[in-house]
Formats: structure tokens, C-alpha cells, sequence
């Protein structure tokens, strides 16, 4: 990999990210069908893997350094007296580590796992934008992340509309989490995966919970057989709540409900500039 900026293409999608990939990737465009093929036979095979998206906020967690997501009072914790020992030891349980393809991030990713990555982040978010996990597994695939987010994505579920855009017919299940300090309260959450993953039918998971996937994805893999991938922030795409700066989210439409409490869905930054009510 050699430091230079690239410009690649997922197919469906549109990237005006100022942050989009700077590394040289071989053969990104043939890498990237593979990948999807892979994650086809896995679920056609029912098989039980997990796919862990690394980036700086990871390694900022995994490392201490309480800056952004990481800091106290944010999204994941809110003490900074913090016992990172289930998720430093968590994380390299998941059977897959991938990246995005940013300098930083590859400089972190070999501190952390001294290895090369395994899949890239940008095929994963990309299938989320294009939606080709929703299309593919249509009647099998479910939802890890917050209450409120999946609340919310469960009616807007409701709409035909926005069942055409995702090309499916809904998602089979919805594993709820807490939508804050998630990462304060590991042991409840995995009392949540274990009692709500017992009882699921999904063949495959997009997860979407934070720095305390690094410590329950492994888990889940305790409670059902399925394919469980974080897609990270693709979790508030499907609630009609990402920013649109975000890499190959440009042209997403943030479907959002006329009567719905905006107000309690927790959004990181409000970058959305094509939104559509129904």
C-alpha cells in the first residue's frame, strides 16, 4: 500500500467525503465482488463468523485516549475509570478485522493486530448505501443496535416506499441495545443478546452498537449461528439519520417519518442534506 489519493468507486453509490481513501488497494473493484461473494456463501452455508470494522475510534478506545466517541459522557461510556480488558481481549475473538482505506487508519490497524486487514470498511458501508444487503437477503437478514434507532426503523418498515428503496420486504428480527453507555454495561447487554438472539431466525446480523461491539460480537456467536457484520453508523442510514458526508453516503435518502420524536434518537453530527418525509 503506497500513500497517494485514490478515488474508488462502489457501484450504487456516490462519495463526497474530504476524508475518502488515500491508499493504493489492488484490484479494489474485483476485491470488492468477491468479498460480496464470500459473505453469500457464508450465509448460504449457515455459517457462524463475525466481521469486526476497525477505525480510529477503536483504536482510540482500545488505547485510552479519551478524545471524541472516547470521551467520557459521549455515546459509549460515560466514566472515564474504564476496564478495557473485555474488549481488548473481545476483539481479536471476532473471526474477520477490516479497515478503512485511510493512512492513519492502516498505521493503527498493524499497532493493534500486526496483520494485514482482511476485508475493507469501504465494501461493508457500501453494501449498506447500494443496498445489497437488504436486496441479497431478503427474508433473513436482522438488526443489532439502539432501541430507539431500531424502533424507529421498524416503522418506517411500515412503509412501502421505503421497502422500495431498500429493495426488501423488512427486517426479520430486531436485537435492541441501549442507545448510551452500552460499553459501561457489558454484562446486561450480553444478557440482552443471549435472551433476544436465542429466539431469532436471521441468517445474518448488521451491527451497529458502538466501541462494546469489541466485546459482544464474539458473544453473539454463543446465542445463534449467523453472519454478524458491523456496519457501524449503516445502522443510522436505515433510520434515516446519516450524514451524507459520510464515505459512499452522498446520494442516501434519509427516509424520515412525519410523526415521529426526532428527539430522542441520538445523531452524531446532522450533515443530512437529502432527506425525504413519508
Amino acid at each position: 500500500m503506497s500513500l497517494r489519493v485514490f478515488d474508488y468507486k462502489i457501484p450504487g453509490t456516490k462519495n463526497k467525503c474530504d476524508c475518502q481513501p488515500s491508499l493504493e488497494y489492488q484490484n479494489f473493484e474485483s476485491s470488492y465482488h468477491n468479498f460480496k461473494d464470500d459473505i453469500h456463501t457464508l450465509v448460504k452455508n449457515n455459517e457462524n463468523k463475525t466481521f469486526y470494522k476497525f477505525t480510529d475510534g477503536e483504536y482510540f478506545w482500545l488505547t485510552n485516549h479519551q478524545v471524541g466517541s472516547v470521551s467520557p459522557g459521549k455515546r459509549d461510556s460515560n466514566v472515564s475509570d474504564r476496564d478495557l480488558t473485555p474488549f481488548r481481549d473481545g476483539v481479536f475473538k471476532c473471526d474477520y478485522h477490516g479497515m478503512n482505506l485511510h493512512p492513519h487508519d492502516y498505521e493503527n490497524f498493524k499497532k493493534i493486530f500486526n496483520k494485514e486487514p482482511d476485508f475493507l470498511c469501504d465494501y461493508v458501508v457500501g453494501m449498506v448505501y447500494n443496498k445489497w444487503f437488504t436486496e441479497t437477503f431478503d427474508g433473513k437478514i436482522g438488526l443489532i443496535g439502539a432501541d430507539v434507532k431500531l424502533d424507529l426503523i421498524k416503522e418506517l418498515c411500515g412503509k412501502q416506499e421505503y421497502l422500495d428503496y431498500l429493495k426488501f420486504n423488512g427486517f426479520t428480527d430486531y436485537i435492541k441495545m441501549p442507545q448510551r453507555y452500552l460499553c459501561d454495561q457489558i454484562d446486561y447487554a450480553d444478557e440482552l443478546l443471549e435472551k433476544q438472539l436465542s429466539k431469532s431466525k436471521s441468517k445474518i446480523f448488521l451491527i451497529g452498537i458502538g466501541h462494546a461491539g469489541m466485546a459482544l460480537m464474539h458473544r453473539m456467536q454463543k446465542y445463534t449461528d449467523a453472519i454478524f457484520i458491523n456496519v457501524g453508523s449503516g445502522i443510522c442510514a436505515y433510520a434515516g439519520v446519516q450524514d451524507n458526508d459520510r464515505p459512499y453516503a452522498a446520494d442516501w435518502v434519509n427516509y424520515q417519518l412525519n410523526d415521529f420524536d426526532y428527539s430522542k434518537v441520538d445523531v452524531w453530527k446532522n450533515n443530512m442534506w437529502n432527506k425525504k418525509t413519508i
